[in-house]
């Protein structure tokens, strides 16, 4: 349990920090980051039976969040939600593999949905922080990336 609440008090200061002193991604990952473990905490099946089958509250969690972040990681004009993106994916990825295979050890199972929780709320604190370093180097830190203007092909004869 010293883990979990370890785990709690990281994730609250990093998601805490990105919404006090970070730009619109900073902040959108923050929150989501948060409101997703508050709502995971409620929604594991009951403990004798936790991590035997595929957890399907915790999946549309998982899956809910992974939408953010792959929309927040395509429009930001940062690198690290790339990277967070990309990290949730792989725990993702252990809902498919319990899914595929039912006799996966539940310690494994449970291992690999927690193990790159730690690696996010890093890249989190690190992505606020190069963001407070931007602005301070340069005064500006734009959030979001600025469409490209694409042109459409023209069909001969039309």
């Amino acid at each position: 349990m010293a883990h979990m609440a370890f785990f709690a008090t990281l994730l609250l200061l990093a998601s805490g920090y990105a919404m006090w002193r970070g730009g619109a991604p900073e902040r959108a990952v923050g929150v989501a980051m948060l409101t997703a473990y508050i709502a995971t905490l409620f929604s594991h099946s009951e403990f004798a039976i936790r991590f035997t089958q595929v957890e399907t509250g915790v999946l549309s969690i998982d899956i809910a969040l992974m939408a953010l972040l792959m929309a927040v990681a395509l429009k930001a004009d940062r690198g690290w939600p790339m990277l967070v993106a990309g990290l949730h994916l792989t725990t993702v990825g252990a809902h498919a593999v319990r899914l595929i295979e039912p006799s996966m050890i539940e310690v494994t199972y449970a291992v690999m949905l927690s193990m790159w929780s730690y690696p996010m709320v890093l890249a989190l604190a690190v992505g606020t922080w190069r963001h407070r370093t931007r602005l301070r180097a340069i005064g500006y830190d734009r959030d979001w990336s600025r469409p490209t203007r694409t042109t459409v092909p023209q069909i001969p004869g039309s």
